[in-house]
């Protein structure tokens, strides 16, 4: 009750009227109660009842039971009274007291009314303001829809409430509904398509308000199970001219229809859910964006990392970023611990300091690092030269919001460049070598040839022979490699008898010039299947190894065996066996072991007959005895067996 309104009003009755008149709260227990068993009924009525003898007025003034005025106590003029202290009325007096008295309860009536109002609104007014918070606070379009239709439920008081969303030809595509359960959806069965009423709704998009729906021109009734509905408000959602949905909402509470102050309520409610739906299919949008522009950048040979300014952490790298620095960078973390985990070193070898590593000058600095080379050591200790390339991403306001940062792994381009320059470097020296032999001796030959006398003629031509013959070999090579590389290596498979194989490899080396004992095996009745001028250079090459780096005292093995469809053959020496760092690269390209500065050879010769063996569909690898020197084996397919090989 507003006492605070009501005080001075029922003070001037007091005073006019001589009759203490009071709220019910302020009498006596025994009084409030003969009141409540009395003044029933309608707001601003006096009513008259007795306590103790003495009489009084009530009336009420709103619906709450103790909203109550109270006149008294008083007694008629008509009866006696020993009681000097309570007023003593005539019958026009008593009639002037309850006119006043319901005149008052009226006023208190509006007021109260006039405030409950006020509440409702103010109610109404945080609701909404809930609202909005709400649906603009939610990114998912499937959540924003859910949450709009729940509000639109609160907000207009209604029972049931519905957002459809229309497709392209105007029919329904998602049908969101609250205040029907489960069950009952199953009940209805298939939900509606947008026709009758909802599709009018759709076709006129503007708000409409019935007091009774089924009474409405394009009204078509509801299908069986479906609960009653009768009193109606829609509401369309649009935004710059497009439809994005339509509120429907039946069945106002504890009212026969929805009020235009609910309509209007929606109204507003439907214009903020526009933006609401509008942020949320952006924001579906850019997140489709971004994952289709991560997926990109994951498939991207390149490594890509960003690092954001403020505060300094690194928020996105692709997965080649983790492959080559050697840990997961799939979550955030500062740039620091980036920094930190892999050390990064300048070409010469010495370490960069954080301050001059290219992602640091472009984050901090703005500069903008294009093509310099580091090595980087990863965890497990192993070294990687990148090629790295950053820049600043800069703000509409010009400062640095984030820097981006490409590298990639360019260890086996310098690697080949190395072994190009190398390459390139020794064959101008084997190519030297023999060339000036031969230019020297020829020459000689030229100048003073009659005059020479017959040993050293002979000596001269030998060396011209056998250094014209390197130089074959050695262009040989280069040309078995070049085809290799290309792929246009062919085979000429044929029967290949082993034994005469060996016997021919022999006398291409340098084997019986040095006078080398050769001791061969048990190869009788072997033949193998292979194109037989490769597996000739194959073989020469390895006896010839053994003569070269082996001393002239040791023997050389050779010996061959059939097992499981191939024959393997392999040449044993006596020699101090490979030195354990060249393991790793002993049949590659270009690799010369440790006696590189006093034998002639390009590195060329292993790498060559591993390509040659694989070809015929064998191996070619290497044992180490326990008793020293070296063991190179090689298999190929085993063709048959012959009676007879030769002597």
């Amino acid at each position: 009750m507003p006492y605070a309104t009501a005080e001075p009003l029922l003070r001037n009755i007091t005073v006019l009227t001589g009759v203490n008149v009071a709220p019910l709260r302020e009498l006596e227990p025994e009084v409030q109660q003969s009141a409540l068993q009395t003044v029933v009924g309608i707001r601003g009525v006096s009513q008259t009842f007795t306590y103790s003898d003495r009489l009084y007025l009530g009336s009420r003034f709103s619906d709450q039971t103790a909203a109550i005025i109270v006149a008294g106590p008083y007694v008629r003029a008509d009866v006696p009274s020993d009681d000097p202290d309570v007023p003593v009325l005539t019958p026009d007096a008593e009639a002037r007291l309850a006119t006043a008295v319901q005149n008052a309860a009226v006023g208190l009536s509006a007021i109260e009314d006039e405030k409950r109002e006020r509440l409702e609104v103010s109610g109404q007014f945080e609701l909404m303001s809930s609202a909005i918070v709400a649906i603009t606070g939610e990114h998912s379009l499937e959540n924003v829809l859910n949450r709009i239709v729940e509000l639109a439920r609160s907000v207009s008081g209604a029972r049931y409430a519905a957002l459809g969303v229309p497709g392209i030809h105007g029919e329904l595509e998602s049908f969101i509904t609250a205040g029907i359960g489960p069950a009952e959806h199953a009940a209805i069965g298939e939900l509606p398509r947008g026709k009758g009423l909802l599709g009018e709704l759709i076709r006129e998009q503007r708000s409409m308000r019935l007091r009774d729906l089924s009474q409405h021109p394009s009204s078509v009734g509801f299908p069986p199970n479906h609960p009653p509905m009768k009193s109606f408000l829609g509401v369309p959602i649009n935004a710059r001219g497009r439809v994005l949905g339509n509120l429907y909402l039946t069945e106002k509470r504890f009212a026969n229809e929805f009020t235009a102050e609910d309509e209007r309520l929606v109204e507003l409610l439907a214009r903020h859910a526009a933006v609401a739906i509008e942020n949320a299919h952006l924001y579906s949008s850019l997140e489709f964006q971004q994952e289709r522009l991560r997926f990109i950048i994951d498939q991207l040979p390149e490594a890509v990392v960003l690092v954001e300014s403020d505060p300094e952490r690194v928020t996105m790298a692709n997965r080649q970023a983790s492959l080559l620095l050697g840990w997961d960078l799939s979550d955030s973390l500062p740039l620091q611990e980036f920094l930190d985990r892999n050390p990064r070193y300048s070409p010469d070898g010495e370490r960069i300091p954080n301050e001059e590593i290219p992602i640091v000058r472009s984050l901090r600095y703005g500069e903008t690092v294009a093509r310099s080379e580091i090595q980087l050591e990863r965890e497990d200790g192993e070294r990687l030269t990148l090629l790295v390339n950053s820049a600043p991403l800069r703000q509409a306001d010009g400062s640095i919001g984030a820097a981006a940062l490409v590298f990639q792994d360019i260890t086996l381009l310098k690697d080949a460049e190395q072994i190009k320059d190398d390459f390139l470097s020794l064959v101008s020296h084997e190519l030297r070598t023999p060339l000036t032999t031969i230019h020297g001796g020829s020459y000689l030959l030229m100048e003073s040839g009659l005059d020479l006398e017959e040993e050293t003629r002979a000596e001269i031509l030998n060396d011209i022979f056998s250094e014209s013959k390197r130089l074959a070999s050695l262009v040989e090579n280069m040309v078995k490699l070049a085809n290799i590389r290309a792929g246009r290596f062919k085979i000429d498979e044929e029967p290949v008898n082993v034994r005469l194989l060996i016997q021919r490899a022999i006398r291409g080396t340098d084997a019986v010039k040095a006078e080398r004992e050769i001791r061969i095996g048990e190869t009788r009745n072997m033949l193998a299947t292979g194109d037989v001028d490769s597996l000739d250079q194959v073989l020469r090459n390895l006896v010839q190894n053994a003569v070269k780096y082996v001393p002239g005292d040791s023997p050389i093995d050779i010996e061959a065996e059939s097992m499981d469809g191939m024959i393997i053959i392999s040449v044993r020496d006596y020699g101090r066996g490979v030195d354990p760092n060249d393991l790793p690269l002993l049949f590659d390209r270009f690799h010369r072991g440790r006696d590189r500065e006093t034998t002639a050879g390009m590195g060329l010769g292993l790498y060559l007959s591993r390509m040659i063996v694989e070809a015929h569909g064998g191996q070619l690898w290497l044992e180490l005895p326990e008793d020293g020197g070296s063991r190179f084996c090689f298999s190929v397919p085993r063709a048959a067996d012959i009676e007879n090989d030769g002597p």
